[in-house]
């Protein structure tokens, strides 16, 4: 599952575009213990969980704990499409 994530951290700064890859997906599965089939959907939280493990494998500081991180106000929220 490849999924482009636009986001954009504020409003002065430029559009940035990140890309999951089988390993977010397989670390998400691992981590939430949860499974793309398991009828529970795939919705903006998974989204923005995808974005902040791929910012900390990118070394920013995103600290420890994804839903920590989605609450924080400096950026907003990711737009997502399907490319």
């Amino acid at each position: 599952m490849r999924q482009a994530i636009y986001f954009k951290r504020g409003d002065d700064s430029p559009v940035e575009t990140y890309f999951t890859t089988l390993f977010v997906i397989t670390e998400w599965e691992r981590i939430e213990n949860r499974r793309l089939g398991d009828g529970k959907g795939f919705g903006a939280t998974e989204i923005a969980w995808c974005l902040w493990f791929i910012l900390k494998l990118k070394g920013e500081n995103v600290g420890d704990d994804a839903r920590a991180w989605r609450e924080m106000p400096h950026h907003d929220h990711p737009i997502v499409t399907g490319k």
